[in-house]
C-alpha cells in the first residue's frame, strides 16, 4: 500500500474508535441467557461486526434453533448494554484524536462504517466530541447486507466519490476486514479482541498495535522532491537528536547511581560491588551508544530504497545510514548499513533483487528506486538517483576530500564488489587480492563490523584476531573500528599472534623477536612451504620415535590388549591432536582394555601386584608430560637442517617471525595437552608479505577457525621472502565449498596522474600483476625536483610540507628507504616542522607529518606524499625495488612529489620501452554465490522440523494415550492447511486448533446441571513446545524508557506491594522456596488471580525491611530484593548467592495483552526448559524457543538453571523464551498481568517436584 495514494480513511466505530467491542463480547452471552441460550466466550467472539442478515442467521445455526427470536434478544442486549454504557462511560481508543487530526491537517477525508444503528452512532460520536471530524457517517441501516459484505464499504466509497484503491480501511475485528477487502479498500487492522490468523493477514495491507501508528505509514513513504527529501530530512534530525538527548540524560541518572552507591556502600561490600559493577556496565554501554547517537545526529543518513514486497504486496521505502534510528516506540526511520536488506542498495541493479538473512534464508523483491543523499551540517546539498551506488560525481567528491574527512564517507560510497566481500559468510575463508588503493583495509573493518552486527549469536569481538604487518597499521586499524561501532577486537603482529601461542613457554625476561633481516638472502628459505614439510617430517619422526608401536599384552593371561595395528590407525587418524595428547588418549584406550580384562575374569592379581599393573598401564605411553624445551627442540631441528647442507643461523634467545613460526607449530604439535580456544575468525592485512611457512604454521596451530586474508602481490617488496602469487595458499585455505577469491581491481585512491607514474614503476618489473583500473579524478602532476646538496634536499622538502599544509592536507608522509635514514631525516625536519612519534613500534596513524621507512607504509594513505632522496644506490633496478617504489608512490591521495640529489634511480629516471606490457594474472571478479547459512525456515527446512516435531510427539502422544499425529505432505489445493502454520509461521497444534474452532450450542439441561460436558481446560496458544519463533516477532516494539521507580511500598501478612508510575509489582512469598512476582501496568490497576497458587496455604516465617536504595523480603531459603531506582526484582539463595536479577534499565513492558520480563541471565549460564515427559529438558541457552505447551493441558511452562533455580510462568497463554541478547534477554508471556514463580533448589529433581507439586491448578480451575 502506497500511501501517497490514499485520499480517505473510513473507520469502523466499536471497538476501533470508540472502546465498546468488549460490551458487546460481555452482554451478547448475557441477553442470550435471559432466553435460555448459554454463549462461550468465544462464540460470543464470532458475532462481532456482523450485521445483517447474518447475525440472526449465524446464531440459529450456532444453537441448531430456527425459532430463535433474534430480534427479541438484541433488542435486551441492546437495552442492558445501554445501561451500563450509561453508568461506566465510553472511551476513546487510544491514538484516534492524534489520527484524526493528523488526517484533517494533511486533507485526507474522513468516514465512519458501522454496523451500529444511526442514531446511537450519532449519539456516541457526538458524546465523545468526534462527530466533527467525519465526512459521511455510514451505517448498515443504509445498505442491503451488512458485515463482511462488502455493501457498506463499497456505499461509502460511492459517498465519497472516491475508487476503493483509493481509500484506507481501518478495522478492528475478522468481518470488517473481509467487508473492506472485497470491497477493494486498503485495510488496516487494529485488533481489538482477537489477532488476525493467516489467511485474514493476507488480506491485510498493514496491522497496527494502536490508531497513531497508522500516522506513520503516512509519513513512511516520503515524496521524491527536495521539499519533501528536506521536511524528511528535518524529521529524522528531530528524532536523532531527541534519541541523542536521551541517552545524555541516561549517563547523567548513572552517574549518579553511582555517586550514590559510594554515599551508601563502602568498598568491602560485596552487595554494593555487585550493584557499582552493574551500574559501571551500563554506563559503559551507554557511552558506546552515545557515541553511535552522535554518529546519527552529525549525519543521519546517506542512501535511500524504493521498492516492493511481492509477498506482502506492500511498497516499502527505507533510508540507510552508518547507524540505524529508531524513533521513540523502537521503529526503524534509517536502517543500519550492515543489516541484511542494505545490500541491495550497494550492489543492486533496479528490478527484481535479493538479498540474504542470516539463519533465515534469502528474500526476493522488486527495487523501485537507490538515492544517494550528499548532506552537510543538517543542510540537504544535493541527492541523485542511480543505478548503481555512488555514481562518479558524488564518489569524485568525497575522493577529493582530504584523507580524514574521506573516512567518514566510506560506508555511503561502498562499491558492489567491496560489498559482495564485505556481506560474505564469516563461516567461509576468503582471500582477496586488492590493488593498491582499492580499499582492502577498509573493507577488512567493514567486513568486521558487519559480521559482528549480522552474527551476533556466533561471533563476538573476542572471537576475531587481526594480523598486520607492523604497529602503525593496526594502529590505523585501531582508529578505524570505534567508528564502525566495533570494540575489543584483538590485533597484533604475525610475531606477537605467534608469541601468543607459545602461552607459558615464552619468557619475556629470556627472549625477544625481531625483524627478519631480508638483505641476508639465507635466511628466505626458512619463509617456504619446503621448509615447514622439512620442519613436519621432523616432528614426525621424534613422535614415531616416542610412541612404541607394539602389540601388548595382558600379564599371566597372554591376551592381546592393544595390537600395533590399533595405536597406528587411531595415530593415523588423529593427525590435529598433539602427541602428548595423543599418548594420554592412547593411556586411557588402553587401561580401559586392561580394567576389562581383569573385571570378573578367573585370572586374579594381589593387591600388590594389582596396584603395580594400575599405574602401568595408566601411564604406559607416558605420563603426558612433556619435559623439554620447546626452544631446545627447535636448535636440534636447525642443526639437523645444518647437517642436510641448508645454511641456517642458530640463535639462543631472539627469533623472528619464521622462528617464532616453528616455535608455536613445535608447541602445539607436540607439547599441547589442555588446548586453549583462541580465535573463531583470523583478517590478515599486508598478507603478501608473509611466507608460507607462516600460513603453515597457523594453520595447524589455529585449526577450525576460519580467514580474511587481504593483500596485493604487487606490493611484496620482499621478493624472496613473502608471496608473489596466491596460488600456494589458495590451495591451503581455499578447500571448503563455499570458500572463495575475490578480486579488487578498482584503486579508488591516487588522482590519475599519481596512478599513471605508480603504473610507470611497475612497468620496470619482470613480474605479472593483478589487473588495475582506476577511478577518473585529476589532480597535480608528480614533481621530480633535482637538489644539488644535502641542505637543499631538507630546505625543499620543509618548503613543500608547510605548503601542504597551508593547502589543508592533514595527513602527509615523509617516505626514505630504511629505518636509519627515517630517523634521520625525522631528527633534521622536526627543527622547522611538528614531526609525529618517530618510534615505529609507538607512532600512530594520525594528523601531522609522519617520517617513515617505506616498508613501514603498506596499508596507509595520505592526503600528501614526499618520497625523499630515492637514488640509484638506494633503489637499484630490481623487482624487489620496483615494488617497494610502487608501494611509496601508491600511498598519496592528492600531492607526490619526488626529491632527490645525485643520481635518481633508474626506476623513476629511465623510460620503459613503448612496446613493453606487463604480464596479468587471470582472475575474474567474485561473484555473489550461495554461502554457508545455516538456514532455518526454507520450505524444505520447515517440512524437515515438521517431521521431527511429529515424531517427537507421536512418542509423547503414546505415551500419554491419545491417537498417533500423521504428517501429511502438502497440497497446492490447501497450501495454508497443509502447513498448519500461524501468521508467523509457526506450526499450530491440532488441540489449539480444536480449541478455537467454531463451537456448537449445548445441550438444554433443566435441571442447570451439564454433567459429561465438562471439558478440561487447555493452553490457547497457536505454538507447540519448542517453535522455533520468527525473528520478525522476536523485537520488542514500543518499549522505552518508563518509569519504574519505587513510589510507595505496602507490606500485608501474605505478600508486599511496590509502586511505581509504570505499575504495581507485588512480591508474594508462597513457601520458603517458591516466591511469585506479579505484576500490572497502571497506577490504579490491582493483581488480579491467576489460575495457580496466589499466597500461602500455611503461614511460615518471612520478612520485609526497607533501606534508603533497596526493599528487601527474605525466607529461609530465598532472598529477594528491589531496587528502588529502577523497581528490578534480584534473587538470592540461602547463602545470599546472587542467582538472577532482572534487567536494571527496563525489568519489564507490557503491551497488547503480552508481558515481557527482562532478565540479565549470564553468558555462560545454562539454561533448560521442562517438557512434558519426565526426562525432557530441552536446551535454551541463547536461543529463541516457545515453551508453552500450545493445545495440551494447562500448566506452567518452567525454566531451569544449572545456577540452582527455577521459573514457572504463570500464563494461559504463549509463552516466549528469548536469550538471545540482540532481542532480548526476556520471557514473554500473555495475560493480562505479569506473574511468575520463583523457585530455589540446586537439585533438579526436587525442583520439578515442587514445581509439580506446589504450583498446581487451583480447583475453581
Amino acid at each position: 500500500m502506497n500511501t501517497k495514494n490514499i485520499k480517505a480513511v473510513i473507520f469502523d466505530m466499536d471497538g476501533t474508535l470508540i472502546d465498546t467491542e468488549k460490551y458487546y463480547r460481555m452482554f451478547w452471552p448475557k441477553a442470550l441467557a435471559h432466553f435460555g441460550y448459554e454463549m462461550t466466550d468465544e462464540q460470543a467472539l464470532t458475532m462481532r461486526s456482523l450485521g445483517q442478515p447474518y447475525a440472526p442467521q449465524h446464531l440459529k445455526e450456532m444453537f441448531h434453533d430456527p425459532d430463535l427470536d433474534y430480534t427479541a434478544i438484541r433488542n435486551y442486549r441492546k437495552q442492558i448494554m445501554g445501561e451500563c454504557l450509561k453508568k461506566n462511560g465510553i472511551e476513546i481508543k487510544k491514538g484516534a484524536i492524534e489520527l484524526l487530526d493528523y488526517l484533517k491537517a494533511q486533507g485526507i477525508r474522513r468516514a465512519i462504517a458501522t454496523a451500529t444503528d444511526q442514531v446511537r452512532t450519532e449519539q456516541y460520536l457526538k458524546q465523545l466530541g468526534l462527530y466533527g471530524y467525519f465526512d459521511q457517517i455510514i451505517c448498515a441501516t443504509m445498505v442491503e447486507h451488512g458485515k463482511p459484505s462488502p455493501d457498506i464499504y463499497q456505499y461509502a466509497c460511492r459517498q465519497l466519490a472516491l475508487l476503493p484503491n483509493e481509500c484506507m480501511a481501518v478495522e478492528d475485528s475478522p468481518n470488517g476486514v473481509c467487508s473492506a477487502y472485497d470491497a477493494g479498500c486498503n485495510v488496516v487492522m487494529v485488533p481489538d479482541q482477537t489477532e488476525p490468523d493467516e489467511t485474514l493477514r493476507g488480506k491485510l495491507a498493514a496491522r497496527v498495535d494502536s490508531l497513531d501508528e497508522i500516522i506513520k505509514l503516512f509519513e513512511k513513504f516520503p515524496g521524491l522532491t527536495k521539499e519533501d527529501e528536506e521536511h524528511q530530512l528535518s524529521k529524522i534530525i528531530e528524532i536523532a537528536q531527541d534519541n541523542l538527548d536521551h541517552a545524555k540524560e541516561d549517563i547523567r541518572k548513572i552517574n549518579e547511581d553511582l555517586a550514590d552507591l559510594l554515599e551508601v556502600y563502602d568498598a568491602k561490600d560485596k552487595e554494593g560491588l555487585a550493584l557499582w559493577n552493574n551500574a559501571t556496565a551500563r554506563l559503559k554501554e551507554e557511552e558506546r551508544e552515545l557515541v553511535r547517537y552522535e554518529k546519527a545526529r552529525k549525519k543521519p543518513y546517506f542512501g535511500r530504497i524504493d521498492f516492493r514486497d511481492p509477498k506482502a504486496k506492500a511498497d516499502e521505502t527505507f533510508y540507510i545510514g552508518r547507524v540505524g534510528i529508531t524513533d521513540s516506540s523502537s521503529d526503524p526511520v534509517v536502517l543500519d548499513w550492515r543489516a541484511p536488506i542494505a545490500s541491495v542498495y550497494y550492489e543492486s541493479r533496479m528490478g527484481t533483487c535479493q538479498y540474504t538473512v542470516s539463519s533465515e534464508g534469502t528474500f526476493e523483491i522488486d527495487l523501485k528506486r537507490k538515492r544517494t543523499y550528499e548532506i552537510e551540517n543538517d543542510r540537504l546539498k544535493d541527492f541523485f538517483d542511480s543505478d548503481v551506488v555512488a555514481n562518479d560525481e558524488l564518489l569524485t567528491k568525497y575522493l577529493a576530500k582530504n584523507k580524514k574527512a574521506v573516512l567518514g564517507e566510506i560506508i555511503a560510497t561502498i562499491q558492489k564488489e567491496q560489498n559482495l566481500i564485505i556481506r560474505r559468510s564469516p563461516k567461509t575463508n576468503i582471500i582477496v587480492q586488492g590493488v593498491a588503493g582499492s580499499g582492502k583495509t577498509t573493507v577488512a573493518m567493514h567486513r568486521i563490523s558487519y559480521i559482528l552486527y549480522n552474527y551476533k549469536d556466533d561471533f563476538r569481538p573476542e572471537d576475531f584476531y587481526i594480523i598486520g604487518s607492523n604497529r602503525i597499521l593496526l594502529n590505523y586499524i585501531t582508529s578505524v573500528l570505534p567508528e564502525l561501532d566495533v570494540y575489543g577486537i584483538r590485533q597484533m603482529t604475525m610475531e606477537q599472534l605467534f608469541i601468543r601461542l607459545l602461552y607459558e613457554d615464552w619468557d619475556e625476561t629470556r627472549f625477544f623477536y625481531h625483524n627478519i633481516d631480508k638483505t641476508d638472502a639465507k635466511n628466505s628459505i626458512r619463509g617456504g612451504t619446503a621448509w615447514f614439510l622439512d620442519l613436519e617430517k621432523f616432528c614426525q619422526n621424534y613422535e614415531n620415535q616416542s610412541i612404541a608401536k607394539e602389540d601388548i599384552y595382558m600379564e599371566k593371561t597372554g591376551n592381546l590388549l592393544l595390537s600395533k595395528e590399533q595405536i597406528g590407525r587411531y595415530l593415523k587418524n588423529n593427525p590435529k591432536v598433539s602427541m602428548q595428547s595423543k599418548i594420554l588418549m592412547l593411556n586411557e584406550i588402553l587401561y580401559a582394555k586392561y580394567e576389562n580384562e581383569v573385571s570378573g575374569k578367573s585370572v586374579t592379581f594381589p593387591p600388590k601386584e594389582k596396584k603395580i599393573l594400575d599405574k602401568k598401564y595408566a601411564s604406559y605411553f607416558g605420563d603426558g608430560k612433556w619435559r623439554e624445551s620447546v626452544f631446545t627442540f627447535y636448535r636440534e631441528f636447525l642443526l639437523a637442517q645444518q647437517e642436510a647442507g641448508k645454511e641456517v643461523d642458530v640463535l639462543e634467545n631472539s627469533f623472528d617471525v619464521y622462528d617464532l613460526a616453528a616455535l608455536a607449530y613445535i608447541y602445539k604439535r607436540i607439547k599441547e595437552t589442555d588446548p586453549v580456544r583462541e580465535a573463531s575468525h583470523v583478517v590478515i592485512d599486508e598478507a603478501q608479505d608473509f611466507g608460507m611457512m607462516s600460513y603453515r604454521c597457523l594453520h595447524y596451530c589455529l585449526y577450525g577457525c576460519t580467514y580474511t586474508i587481504m593483500g596485493d602481490t604487487s606490493k611484496n617488496i620482499h621478493f624472496e621472502y613473502g608471496l608473489n602469487d596466491w596460488e600456494e595458499l589458495k590451495k591451503l585455505i581455499l578447500t571448503g565449498t563455499f570458500d572463495a577469491f575475490g578480486l579488487l581491481r578498482k584503486s579508488y585512491r591516487n588522482t590519475v596522474e599519481i596512478s599513471e607514474f605508480a603504473n610507470e614503476i611497475l612497468r620496470h618489473g619482470d613480474f605479472s600483476i593483478y589487473p588495475v583500473e582506476p577511478i577518473i579524478r585529476h589532480g597535480n602532476p608528480v614533481q621530480t625536483v633535482a637538489c644539488p646538496d644535502e641542505n637543499k634536499l631538507l630546505a625543499d622538502t620543509v618548503t613543500t610540507i608547510k605548503k601542504w599544509q597551508q593547502d589543508g592536507y592533514e595527513t602527509i608522509a615523509v617516505i626514505c628507504r630504511d629505518e636509519a635514514e627515517a630517523a634521520q631525516a625525522a631528527e633534521e625536519l622536526k627543527k622547522y616542522v611538528k614531526i609525529a612519534e618517530s618510534d615505529l613500534e609507538k607512532a600512530e596513524f594520525g594528523d601531522g607529518v609522519m617520517v617513515l621507512p617505506v616498508s613501514y607504509t603498506k596499508g596507509l594513505e595520505f592526503d600528501a606524499v614526499l618520497l625523499f632522496d630515492p637514488t640509484q644506490e638506494k633503489y637499484p633496478s630490481d623487482n624487489g625495488h620496483v615494488k617497494l617504489l610502487y608501494v611509496a608512490a601508491t600511498r598519496a591521495l592528492h600531492e607526490l612529489v619526488v626529491l632527490y640529489r645525485g643520481k635518481l634511480t633508474g626506476i623513476l629516471a629511465d623510460k620503459v620501452p613503448e612496446g613493453k606490457h606487463m604480464k596479468e594474472f587471470a582472475a575474474e571478479t567474485l561473484t555473489k554465490a550461495a554461502e554457508f547459512e545455516r538456514v532455518q525456515h526454507t520450505e524444505k527446512e520447515i517440512e524437515q522440523q515438521r517431521r521431527i516435531e511429529g515424531a517427537k510427539d507421536m512418542a509423547e502422544r503414546e505415551y500419554i494415550g491419545p491417537k498417533r499425529i500423521v504428517i501429511k505432505p502438502q497440497g497446492k489445493e490447501n497450501e495454508a492447511e497443509a502447513r498448519g502454520k500461524t501468521l508467523t509461521g509457526q506450526k499450530m497444534t491440532s488441540a489449539y486448533k480444536r480449541a478455537v474452532a467454531a463451537p456448537v450450542r449445548k445441550a438444554a439441561d433443566n435441571s442447570g446441571k451439564n454433567e459429561g460436558n465438562h471439558t478440561e481446560e487447555i493452553i490457547l496458544s497457536p505454538y507447540e513446545f519448542g517453535a522455533i519463533p520468527d525473528n520478525a516477532i522476536l523485537r520488542v516494539k514500543g518499549h522505552s524508557r518508563n518509569n519504574f521507580a519505587i513510589k510507595w511500598i505496602k507490606k500485608t501478612k501474605s505478600y508486599v506491594e511496590l509502586s511505581s508510575m509504570y505499575g504495581l509489582l507485588r512480591i508474594t512469598p508462597i513457601t520458603p522456596e517458591v516466591i511469585r512476582v506479579s505484576f500490572v501496568k497502571g497506577v490504579t490497576e490491582k493483581i488480579g488471580d491467576t489460575a495457580w497458587k496466589g499466597k500461602a496455604d500455611t503461614a511460615f516465617t518471612w520478612s520485609a525491611k526497607e533501606s534508603k536504595m533497596l526493599v528487601e523480603i527474605a525466607t529461609e531459603k530465598v532472598t529477594v530484593r528491589i531496587a528502588k531506582n529502577n523497581g528490578a526484582v534480584c534473587f538470592y539463595n540461602e547463602k545470599k548467592q546472587l542467582l538472577l536479577t532482572e534487567k536494571a534499565e527496563e525489568p519489564r513492558f507490557q503491551e497488547g495483552g503480552c508481558n515481557w520480563t527482562f532478565f540479565e541471565w549470564e553468558k555462560s549460564e545454562h539454561l533448560k526448559a521442562k517438557g512434558l515427559l519426565a526426562a525432557d529438558f530441552m536446551d535454551v541457552t541463547a536461543k529463541a524457543k516457545y515453551v508453552s505447551y500450545g493445545g495440551k493441558k494447562l500448566r506452567m511452562p518452567l525454566i531451569l538453571s544449572e545456577k540452582g533455580y527455577g521459573l514457572a510462568i504463570a500464563s494461559k497463554g504463549t509463552v516466549l523464551f528469548c536469550g538471545i541478547r540482540t532481542f532480548g534477554p526476556y520471557i514473554m508471556a500473555e495475560g493480562s498481568q505479569s506473574d511468575y514463580y520463583f523457585i530455589s533448589e540446586k537439585n533438579r529433581e526436587k525442583l520439578v517436584e515442587i514445581y509439580q507439586k506446589t504450583l498446581t491448578l487451583q480447583p475453581k480451575f
